[in-house]
């Protein structure tokens, strides 16, 4: 287990009024859904090339999530502009761990806490995948 060094992208974006609940406070399932756009934008802008490339070219599919969790710390509402800042706190043998911080300004909104692998499909049952030792040229770019 390595604990990674902090390198981080930050991800810009508008609450829209559709991720609100009744009550106009963003619903806790698009911090997800930010957490997992922000997490391939985060390879991305670590010169990862996309998973359709990585399919290609080596056989992974993607980084597949394992475990998520999240801690919401203040609500939000539609027109406000937040950043989600996304890093990788750990990298193991076939794991690895992604941190995620919602904010409006200086004010936390959301931590999530996401574990996922780097994946290939099958070659027996093709729609099965299965984790793989995390590539070293991309754990290199992402550090």
């Amino acid at each position: 287990m390595e604990k990674a060094a902090r390198r981080s992208h930050v991800m810009r974006y508008r609450i829209a009024f559709v991720d609100c609940d009744p009550a106009q406070i963003v619903h806790f399932s698009n911090y997800f859904r930010w957490f997992d756009t922000a997490s391939r934008e985060f390879f991305t802008a670590c010169g990862v090339p996309s998973w359709r490339d990585t399919e290609r070219t080596s056989g992974i599919i993607g980084t597949p999530l394992v475990d998520a969790q999240a801690a919401f710390r203040n609500p939000a509402t539609y027109g406000e502009d937040i950043e989600i800042e996304s890093w990788v706190e750990q990298w193991n043998t076939k794991s690895f761990v992604m941190r995620h911080e919602a904010r409006r300004g200086d004010t936390l909104l959301a931590e999530g806490r996401e574990v996922r692998v780097f994946a290939e499909r099958e070659s027996i049952d093709p729609p099965r995948i299965r984790a793989v030792r995390i590539p070293a040229e991309y754990r290199a770019m992402c550090a």
